[in-house]
């Protein structure tokens, strides 16, 4: 019995007492792993979900872009030295991408005729890099060619429906007749060309200049798609040539993508994205830190008896925090990692269920970066919520423990305790800043979240103080509920917090979702038009307007 006291506090004997606490199961701990796993998983899902998009846009990068390079010009090809020094290095095949209308060959009301995102290819070089899937099978330079008088197009399926063809049949583009040679199942580059405003139609070089297209102004993009020759050639192989041509032709005014940044504008869309998803993710975890402060608050008073007998027995106040926060150290835990499996399962469940209508390739590896973000936020808010209530046990002596529920003193935990909380949450956000796409956004995101906290807690104290003034009912199911609204150990400042915070996430979304609608309706016309014109060059401006 006189262990405590003949030996100093040791953090190891603090842990046993811990673990052999937990011995008796933990009941009434239910909301509190729950908190902590709800808001890893959120956090781990979208960051793992989101790292393996970005992670299959690299891995599939030269499949999207068709090449390991692509050197891209507006209105106007390259010289032809510059294109010689492309081949130097290796395959290099020529694309031009443009909009023009298709129209069918009838005359009069019976044509009809739909934008389209044409493509002019090298038909014995496309697709470099993955592999054109057409319905009847056939190679580009097989469905390109010219036949029974009519060169080769392939054209994706909804031309087919506006148009009301079938393969075999004929259309006009610009100035040229061309044959329906097959329907593009799938385009292995379509991704890097962005968003489209119509069906795509590809066509061969020849043909395209034959159209009547070419026309100075005319909006086209040419495209010099650079084959290394090996997939296995690396990036430094990769950066070394594209060094090489700007340091050649400095005024040739290219722009150039590669494998490592095929789509950087998905790229950054979906960084954004995940950061947005994530935050809110982080905002249930903190809503989730409420619950975890009443069930560290609710283990303390339970243990009441438990926590005055090792105290009357000679234990230390910190060996009671440190034999509780191991109890409620090892909770946080659990929840983290059936949090992190739910997480890191999502992906493969998305991929599963909806992977047919995801444009883009998605890793559905484990991704330990973003687990080891979600594991760091759930322990850091479970730690940051639970170090309050258990630091005020520190110093409460035996005789206030068997009566804190009742007794009107409130104590504030020790100056090390506040300071560890001080530490927690300045880690905390020091990690969502960090590891944030705009920092800006995060340290706002953080100071907002103190503020509400700050803000709700006011309110809380607010209605207790309105309560405790209130005249006393005559009724007494009114006067006890009202008493419970200030009495010693009342609920008032818990409840407002979650329901305070629960209802700022919803509206946060709902907000956030508001704004983007009016940006886009404000981004519209009073009066939108029926019908938009794209590629008038100058030439044609007033004609077009007669």
């Amino acid at each position: 019995m006189n262990s405590f006291v003949a030996r100093p506090a040791r953090f190891p004997t603090a842990i046993r007492l811990g673990l052999r606490d937990l011995r008796g199961g933990v009941r009434g701990f239910g909301t509190f792993i729950a908190c902590i796993a709800l808001g890893v998983a959120a956090i781990a899902g979208v960051g793992s979900f989101a790292r393996g998009l970005v992670e299959g846009l690299h891995r599939e990068g030269r499949v999207i872009l068709g090449a390991d390079a692509s050197f891209q010009v507006l209105h106007r090809e390259l010289p032809e030295a510059i294109i010689r020094a492309l081949g130097e290095r290796g395959v290099v095949a020529t694309m031009a991408t443009t909009r023009a209308m298709a129209r069918t060959p009838a005359e009069g009301d019976a044509a009809k005729s739909s934008l389209v995102e044409v493509k002019a290819v090298d038909p014995g070089l496309y697709p470099l890099v993955g592999t054109l899937e057409t319905d009847p099978p056939l190679a580009a330079r097989e469905a390109l060619a010219p036949a029974t008088g009519r060169d080769g197009v392939l054209v994706e399926p909804s031309l087919l429906a506006r148009l009301d063809l079938k393969v075999g049949d004929e259309l006009v583009l610009g100035d040229l007749p061309v044959r329906i040679a097959g329907v593009i199942r799938s385009e292995p580059d379509r991704l890097a060309g962005g968003i489209g405003f119509g069906p795509r139609l590809i066509l061969s070089q020849d043909a395209f200049r034959r159209t009547g297209l070419i026309q100075p102004g005319s909006l086209i993009r040419w495209m010099y798609q650079l084959d290394l020759g090996s997939s296995q050639a690396s990036d430094a192989d990769l950066r070394r040539v594209i060094s090489d041509m700007r340091a050649r032709f400095p005024e040739a005014g290219f722009e150039i993508r590669t494998r490592m940044n095929a789509s950087p504008q998905l790229t950054s869309q979906i960084e954004r994205f995940s950061q947005f998803l994530t935050l809110v993710g982080l905002t249930a975890l903190l809503v989730g830190g409420v619950g975890v402060a009443n069930a560290v608050a609710s283990l303390v008073d339970r243990k009441r008896d438990d926590i005055a007998t090792l105290k009357a027995l000679g234990a230390t106040g910190g060996m009671v925090f440190a034999a509780t926060l191991t109890q409620v150290g090892l909770l946080a835990v659990v929840g983290t990692i059936i949090g992190l499996v739910i997480g890191s399962a999502l992906p493969s469940v998305v991929v599963a269920a909806f992977g047919a209508a995801i444009p883009v390739p998605v890793a559905t590896s484990v991704q330990p970066g973003e687990l080891a973000t979600a594991a760091a936020y759930g322990l850091l808010v479970a730690l940051a919520f639970a170090l309050w209530p258990l630091g005020r046990a520190h110093d409460v002596p035996v005789s206030a423990l068997f009566r804190d529920t009742v007794d009107g003193e409130r104590r504030w935990p020790r100056g090390r305790y506040l300071a560890l909380v001080a530490l927690t949450l300045a880690i905390l956000v020091t990690l969502s800043v960090a590891t944030s796409f705009n920092p800006r956004l995060a340290m706002g995101f953080m100071a907002g979240a103190a503020g509400i906290f700050v803000a709700l807690r006011l309110v809380a104290a607010g209605i207790m103080a309105v309560a405790a003034r209130l005249p006393r009912s005559r009724r007494t199911s009114l006067r006890l509920a009202v008493s419970n609204l200030h009495r010693p150990g009342a609920l008032t400042p818990s409840v407002v917090l979650s329901l305070g915070l629960g209802l700022t996430l919803l509206a946060v979304i709902a907000l956030v979702d508001a704004s983007f609608r009016r940006q886009i309706e404000d981004a519209l016309p009073s009066k939108a038009p029926s019908f938009f014109f794209v590629d008038i060059v100058n030439a044609q401006a007033e004609r077009f307007d007669a």
